[in-house]
Formats: C-alpha cells, sequence, structure tokens
C-alpha cells in the first residue's frame, strides 16, 4: 500500500493522474507539504493512513462481478464505472487507545454530471468470526462467501451511490480479536469509515459530488453496527450528519438474538468477559459444560461458518439449564443480572438518535424473528424516532437482493 506521509506521496498523486474523472491533479510538491502539515497535526478518528486505488471497474465489469449475488433475483444494471480503494483510517477501540481500521471504498466516476448532493452509504457486514482470518475484507480474495458484501456494495455505488465497508475493530491487529457486537466499536468503525470516505473524497477532488448524505446501513451483525452508529453519532461524531439507517434483517436486541439465534452466543461471551472482565460476564455461568472449557478455543479456530455448524441453534442445548431456563422464561435480569446488564448495554437502535429508519425483514428469518422485529420497530417508534417496517413474505434473513430497489429510491427521497 502507499502511506499517505510526505515520504511515499506519489501512489495518491498516480491515481489522480490517472483518472482525470476527479479532476485536475496538484502538482507534486503541493501535495507532499499538504501532506506534511496533516502529519504535523495530531491525527484524528477518520483521518486518513494508507490509501490505495485497487482497480477501476467498468459497469459490464461490475454488473459479472455482483452476478452471483443474485441468482434467482434479477440485477441491478450498472450505470457507473467504479474506482475500488483500500484505505486505512485512525480510529479508537473502546478501551481508548488508537486504533487503525480498514475499509474498502467505491467511488463511481461521475464524469461530466454537475457537483450534485450523494448517497454515501457505510455498510456493515453481517458476522463472518472473530479472528483475522475472518476479516470480511478478506471474503472476495479467499473466494468464501459470507455474504458477498462487496457485490453488494458495488450494487450501489453502480447507481451512483458511494459506497465504504469497514472492517470491525480489532481485524488486522495482531494483539486482538474483532470487537464482536460491541457497540462502541461499532460505533467507530462506521462513523471514522464515513468520515475517511469523505476526507478521501476531499484528498482526490473527486468531481460529481457537492456534499454526501450519509447513510448507515447492515445486514444482520451489520445492522446492529448501523443502529449503534446512529446511537453513538452525537457523542463520538457530533459533526457528521446521518440521513438514514438501514437494516437488513438487523440483529440489534442481543437478548432476542441469544433465544433465537444462539450460534452466535459464543463469540459475543468470549468478546464481553475480555472487554469486561469475567466478574461482569463469566461464559461458563452461561454456556453448558460440553463448550465452556473450549471457549476460547474454538472460537479463535474457525469462521462463523464452522461455528454454526459447531454450535447447537438449540438455546437448551447450547447454554446450561439454568442459564437456558432464565434466558427463556425472560428472568435473566434476576438470575444473572452481569451478563444482562452487558447485553443490554450492547443492545442499539434505542438511544433516541432522531435519525429515520428503514427495516427489512423476512417472514422466514431464522436468525432474527419477525416478531422480535416488530417489538424493536415499536420500541424505537416509542422513543420518538421514524421507523419502516417492510416484510417481506417467503424472504429469509438476507433481505439485500429483495428489497435493493426499495432501499434506492429510499435514499434518493432523502437526497431530495
Amino acid at each position: 500500500m502507499t502511506a499517505c506521509h510526505p515520504e511515499a506521496p506519489a501512489g495518491i498523486v498516480a491515481a489522480m493522474n490517472r483518472h482525470p474523472a476527479h479532476g485536475p491533479s496538484r502538482p507534486l510538491l503541493a501535495l507532499a507539504l499538504a501532506l506534511s502539515a496533516a502529519v504535523a497535526a495530531v491525527a484524528k478518528p477518520g483521518d486518513l493512513v494508507e490509501v490505495k486505488l485497487e482497480t477501476t471497474m467498468s459497469p459490464a465489469q461490475v454488473d459479472a462481478f455482483i452476478g452471483p449475488l443474485y441468482e434467482g433475483y434479477e440485477a441491478p444494471k450498472a450505470k457507473y464505472s467504479i474506482d475500488v480503494y483500500a484505505v486505512k483510517f485512525e480510529s479508537v477501540y473502546p478501551d481508548g487507545e488508537k486504533a487503525t481500521a480498514f475499509a474498502q471504498v467505491f467511488i463511481p466516476r461521475y464524469g461530466a454530471e454537475k457537483p450534485a448532493l450523494r448517497a454515501l452509504y457505510a455498510f456493515g457486514p453481517g458476522s463472518t468470526g472473530i479472528i483475522d482470518a475472518c476479516r470480511p475484507s478478506r471474503e472476495h480474495v479467499a473466494g468464501i462467501r459470507w455474504g458477498w458484501y462487496r457485490s453488494h456494495v458495488l450494487s450501489h455505488a453502480g447507481q451512483g451511490t458511494i459506497g465504504v465497508i469497514p472492517d470491525y475493530l480489532g481485524f488486522g491487529d495482531p494483539d486482538r480479536d474483532q470487537y464482536y457486537m460491541v457497540a462502541q466499536a461499532e460505533t467507530a468503525a462506521m462513523l471514522d469509515a464515513i468520515r475517511a470516505t469523505r476526507n478521501l473524497i476531499a484528498q482526490l477532488k473527486v468531481s460529481g459530488i457537492s456534499d454526501t448524505r450519509n447513510f448507515v446501513a447492515g445486514f444482520s451483525q451489520g445492522g446492529h453496527a448501523a443502529f449503534a452508529a446512529a446511537d453513538g453519532r452525537a457523542s463520538y461524531a457530533p459533526e457528521l450528519r446521518l440521513d438514514g439507517i438501514i437494516g437488513y434483517g438487523p440483529s440489534t436486541d442481543l437478548i432476542a438474538l441469544f433465544k433465537e439465534f444462539p450460534d452466535v452466543a459464543p463469540m459475543a461471551l468470549y468478546t464481553f468477559r475480555n472487554l469486561y472482565g469475567a466478574s461482569a460476564v463469566d461464559p461458563e455461568l452461561a454456556l453448558a459444560k460440553s463448550f465452556a472449557p473450549t471457549l476460547d478455543f474454538d472460537v479463535t479456530r474457525q469462521c462463523v461458518g464452522g461455528m454454526q455448524s459447531y454450535y447447537p441453534i438449540d438455546p437448551k442445548k447450547l447454554f446450561n439449564p439454568a442459564f437456558a431456563e432464565a434466558l427463556l422464561s425472560d428472568r435473566l435480569e434476576e438470575k444473572y443480572p452481569g451478563i444482562y446488564r452487558i447485553l443490554k448495554l450492547n443492545s442499539t437502535g434505542l438511544g433516541g438518535h432522531g435519525v429515520p429508519a428503514l427495516i427489512c425483514q423476512g417472514t422466514e428469518d431464522i436468525v432474527v424473528s419477525v416478531a422480535s422485529q416488530r417489538a424493536f420497530a415499536e420500541a424505537v417508534r416509542a422513543r420518538g424516532d421514524a421507523v419502516e417496517l417492510r416484510i417481506y413474505e417467503g424472504a429469509r434473513h438476507d433481505t439485500r437482493q429483495t428489497a435493493f430497489a426499495e432501499v434506492q429510491a429510499w435514499m434518493r427521497a432523502k437526497l431530495k
């Protein structure tokens, strides 16, 4: 990668020279001086650390790339070529330590179009695992199908939407695991990814953009992250405007998730214990005796597909009898107050964020039930926030394909 510092500015200069759609390139000396000033200043969350132009995709290449994601659906036809960047940017871990995060950024080439408001779509992937081998940005390189997240965001970019997919905090750091379902970490990753994307657009002087309207979106865990970003925006990034939240089967309520799809609960328990301490969250109090002793090994030896095969989907089999009974009878607060407190602390979307939301939910979803999603939507409305819950008959957990046109229309309406 090309580092964004005075010793190595040529990569960004070359990227601008190769792509006149981004406007006139700056002289090398001027850019070097600007980068020197940036390095001299105190780094801020969202500041660019490294930038690499990976490729430019024509509309035909985008259509071919996204095709497998839309098998059985009508795939959207790309209208724009897209510049694809790999970026590293500044962020902050929940413990307050500096973090370097990674994202894939997708910028349409608007050509001679007049500058206009453009939608910026920050997309949180679904659960992939907690170790670095499971980071979402590795999916298209390794040929794994966790969710074809790059294809999904390219679909939106092909329609003229600026896209960014952050890896969650902890990925890419050899000394840390992903902060799985930690609302504070997801807030930082999502909002700093938007900051970094806007910084990149400004640095490259991309033509055709007068400003952005910013949307946080996500599938499953990513929906949890999108609502976390909305909850945390006022305190973490008050200068940043959010215009909408889009959740595809969002897993916002962690207690409901433990009941309905406990396969992912071990990753959350492992993460919460490491972050908050065993006195607050002791996985041995929750997990069955057959799973508790090997928790650390099991969640760090495989990605999400392996864990879904390894752990039972029945909470009565994954958890010990006492915990399962308390969970399923809604007595967790009484019987396990420490675990209950952390699960509630990291449930998202009910912070009175004031951002309009669109939830796309399938009737055949086995991860988040329609009943749980309805209850969540009602709780959001009770706090005075606007939310549309759209139910798709026959759809399972992933509603991204069937909801694509409606999501595009919803964002376009917000731009107006």
